[in-house]
């Protein structure tokens, strides 16, 4: 099936395209938010795009979302089932928090393959220029985080939700260091079990074909046990 793409394909992005076609079948079609996005269901593949905002640029983040289910890293879905396993942490963590982890794990692996392709740095994300963690929402995050002993879920599920958008943010303008180490002093059994989690996804090799030296879900395992280990002891509110 022909698929018209102009605007969205150019000498940077053609090799992928053409490589992902060779295993998806990739259909392009309008928008109904004005964002770009993309579905996937075994290898049928839509990216959806805003009629008046053809960018090659915001084309070649869906189609690396694409290469990732290429190479079989279903990070996200590894994340939702893994905490799906404890009814508890389900409960802590939002539908909404984790496919927005789901989604930042994606990006962290993304934006270096984008940068390398020679696109433009301020594109990969629509909030690109958006600070990811507020003065007030760190303030939030500590005054309700724990009251007389108990958590508050929903503090818990910001302080996560802030982490890992600082950690896939890409943008140089923004220094995260010191809101970061709020977040350690609010937590730093939590913060230190998400941060060895991000430590060891980041030096992980998404191009090797190694299911045993190289399995995305033994990282989901140890970063699964180190949740359970800090739930261990604790009271959360309803």
């Amino acid at each position: 099936m022909q698929v018209n793409t102009d605007g969205f394909i150019d000498q940077r992005n053609q090799p992928l395209w053409d490589m992902l076609n060779a295993t998806f079948t990739i259909t392009i079609e309008p928008s109904t938010n004005d964002e770009y996005h993309v579905y996937s269901e075994n290898s049928d593949c839509t990216i959806y795009v805003p009629p008046h905002d053809i960018c090659a640029d915001s084309f070649t983040h869906e189609l690396l979302h694409i290469y990732l289910r290429h190479k079989q890293i279903f990070i996200g879905t590894g994340f939702r089932m893994t905490i799906s396993g404890s009814n508890f942490l389900n409960t802590i963590l939002s539908d909404k928090l984790q496919e927005h982890f789901g989604n930042c794990l994606d990006h962290i692996k993304m934006y270096p393959l984008y940068e390398q392709m020679g696109f433009s740095p301020d594109k990969f994300l629509y909030d690109f220029n958006t600070h990811k963690c507020s003065p007030a929402e760190l303030k939030d995050i500590k005054r309700y985080y724990k009251q007389n002993g108990i958590y508050n879920k929903q503090a818990v599920d910001l302080f996560i939700g802030k982490y890992i958008a600082m950690m896939a943010d890409f943008n140089p303008a923004f220094d995260y260091e010191e809101a970061l180490d709020t977040l350690f002093g609010i937590d730093p059994l939590l913060y230190t079990t998400l941060d060895k989690f991000i430590e060891q996804w980041e030096a992980f090799d998404i191009e090797s074909d190694d299911p045993l030296l190289n399995s995305y879900h033994i990282l989901l395992h140890d970063f699964y046990q180190g949740l359970k280990a800090w739930l261990n002891g604790k009271r959360f509110s309803a």
